[in-house]
Formats: C-alpha cells, sequence, structure tokens
C-alpha cells in the first residue's frame, strides 16, 4: 500500500506532496479551483441545484453555482460558489444551513431537539475551524434556548478568523423561536448557520492569457519531469524544480513522491490554466489524469504548477475521496 506523504514542503502557497480531496469545506479559497471544487461536490454525492433568484453583482462575479447536501436533524446544507465571469477564480463561498431555504411557511417554529442539534453544529464547525486556524473574535453566544420563544430572545453568535491579509471566513448563527404578525409586517422565527469564505483583496497584477505553445512546452517538461521520478534519477529531477523548492525538499520527500505515482498508467493533459499567489506572482497550473480513468471526476489527479520561469514549484498527486464521516 502508498503511504501518505507526511512531510510537507510548503514554499509561499505551493508544495510537493499529495492531497487527499475529502475535507467537506473549502478554505484553501486561493490555491483551489472552481472545476476542482465542483469535482469535490459531485464526489459527496451533491445535488446541483437552481439559482431561483438573479444574483447582482458589481463586482465582476458570475450567477453563482449551487450545490445540496444531505443533512441528518438540521437543514440540508446549500454551498454556494460565488466566482468571476471573466476567468472564473473564485470571489467566495457560502455554506448555509437554513429553514427558510426549504419551508416557506409562517411562523415555522423548530422544537427545542432541532435547536439543540442547529447549535452542535455550530459549536463543531467552530471547534474544526479553530484547530486550522486559531481562535476566532467572537460576539454573541448560544447559551440560553429557552429565552428563543421571546421576542427579545434571539441568539446570535458570530465567528471571524483572518487567516491571513487576504482570506477572511465569517460564521454566525441566528435562533429564534418568536412569531408575530403585526399588519402588513411578520416577524418569523429563524433558524440559520451561515459559514462565508472570502477573498478581501482583489489580486492587482495583470495575467497574461495562455498560450497553446507555452502549455505545449510545460507538457513535455511535465513528462519528461516524470520520467526522472520513475527511473529514480533524484539528482536530475531536481534540475526541473525552482531554486527555493530544490533547496528545501529532501531525498526522502521525493521518494515518497514517487510512490504516490503510478508509472505504469499513461497519463494526459486534461487542464492548464494560471493561478496567481498571495504576493502576485503569476503560476501556470497543468492538471493530468490517468489516460485509463473514465470516471467522472477523475478518482486520481497529478497537479503540476509552473514558475515565469518554468520551474516546477509544485506537484500535488490528489485523491478524490467521498464526504468525511465524523
Amino acid at each position: 500500500m502508498k503511504k501518505i506523504l507526511r512531510q510537507t514542503l510548503t514554499i509561499g502557497f505551493l508544495l510537493i506532496g499529495i492531497t487527499v480531496f475529502g475535507q467537506e469545506y473549502g478554505f484553501d479559497i486561493h490555491n483551489t479551483s472552481l472545476d476542482e471544487y465542483i469535482q469535490i461536490e459531485k464526489k459527496l454525492g451533491s445535488e446541483e441545484t437552481l439559482n431561483t433568484t438573479n444574483y447582482v453583482s458589481f463586482n465582476g462575479d458570475a450567477q453563482p453555482i449551487k450545490f445540496k447536501r444531505k443533512e441528518k436533524d438540521i437543514p440540508d446544507l446549500i454551498v454556494s460558489y460565488h466566482f468571476k465571469e471573466k476567468d472564473s477564480t473564485m470571489s467566495s463561498i457560502l455554506y448555509e444551513w437554513d429553514v427558510s431555504n426549504f419551508e416557506k411557511k409562517d411562523n415555522n417554529q423548530k422544537s427545542a431537539k432541532f435547536q439543540k442539534a442547529l447549535v452542535k453544529k455550530y459549536n463543531a464547525l467552530e471547534k474544526m475551524i479553530n484547530e486550522h486556524f486559531g481562535e476566532a473574535k467572537i460576539e454573541g453566544d448560544l447559551s440560553d434556548l429557552s429565552r428563543t420563544d421571546k421576542k427579545d430572545g434571539r441568539l446570535n453568535k458570530k465567528n471571524i478568523w483572518q487567516p491571513n491579509d487576504s482570506t477572511e471566513i465569517v460564521m454566525y448563527t441566528a435562533i429564534s423561536n418568536f412569531y408575530e404578525k403585526n399588519g402588513m409586517v411578520t416577524t418569523n422565527p429563524t433558524h440559520r448557520i451561515r459559514l462565508y469564505i472570502k477573498k478581501t483583496k482583489k489580486d492587482e497584477k495583470s495575467i497574461d492569457k495562455l498560450d497553446e505553445k507555452r502549455v505545449d512546452s510545460l507538457n513535455v517538461l511535465s513528462k519528461n519531469f516524470l520520467l526522472t521520478l520513475e527511473t529514480k534519477d533524484l539528482l536530475k529531477s531536481k534540475d526541473y524544480l525552482s531554486d527555493l523548492i530544490k533547496e528545501a525538499v529532501t531525498d526522502e520527500q521525493l521518494n515518497t513522491l514517487i510512490e504516490n505515482l503510478n508509472f505504469e498508467r499513461k497519463t494526459e493533459l486534461i487542464y492548464s490554466g494560471v493561478q496567481v499567489g498571495l504576493d502576485g506572482s503569476v503560476f501556470t497550473l497543468l492538471h493530468y489524469k490517468y489516460e485509463d480513468d473514465t470516471s467522472e471526476p477523475p478518482k486520481e489527479l497529478i497537479k503540476i504548477i509552473f514558475d515565469d520561469k518554468n520551474k516546477i514549484v509544485g506537484i500535488q498527486p490528489i485523491k478524490l475521496q467521498g464526504k468525511v464521516k465524523n
């Protein structure tokens, strides 16, 4: 059995290693493409849903792509992927558990059991994100569910994480069973959790169009690099790496990478594109799949990333998995 690469070399936002896409929440919004997010949803068994309203954007976003995931004891999850209409780069992701997405009737009050399940979900999400990004800035609390039937008893809580200067994670919940109809104004119960992952600043560097000649050239370099790995010529393989990667990568890391590649299966290029780093640097991405993998999306991918000097700054064997069970 192939072992998972435990040593992960990170230079900027790039790495040599193996990635397993089984996570249910896409926090790495700068380094994950819309296509990769869609592939994850398909592997999770999500159902793509239609937009019932026209989304108006003033920053160049297209209509979001939405998926529904089944949940137990709480509202089903609606995931909305927001991306630029011009080039499909990600803008934000919204994960939303909201009764009002599915129940349109007035006075749709919920049981104490339901409310406790919603609070449990919020607390689990909070714990998971804290473990990855540290403690959040917090407003409000969810300690007294007995007050939710009262007019002033609505419970609210908001968490804000800032993993870096260009990403913000915001989560909040609102829980209330209060109902009132006063003339034309109706106040309905509210039971929702929303989790946003947002880019907080625009990429300022313009990106040149990726031409076919450059893709062909990098494809040849990728094939040659993989050949050096297949023959275990580690010294030669390092000639294809950028200086920063070359100085830090170890033979052990390369050998473990080799163990996670299947050289008996032919590969084919299925995607090429550009990616902007947090410092504005532009990189070229090539995605490969194994030719005999006819599943949609492919079960395994190989992502190779080049800098502007045609040197490799990242290679990731990616295995797509189903939904992670808690």
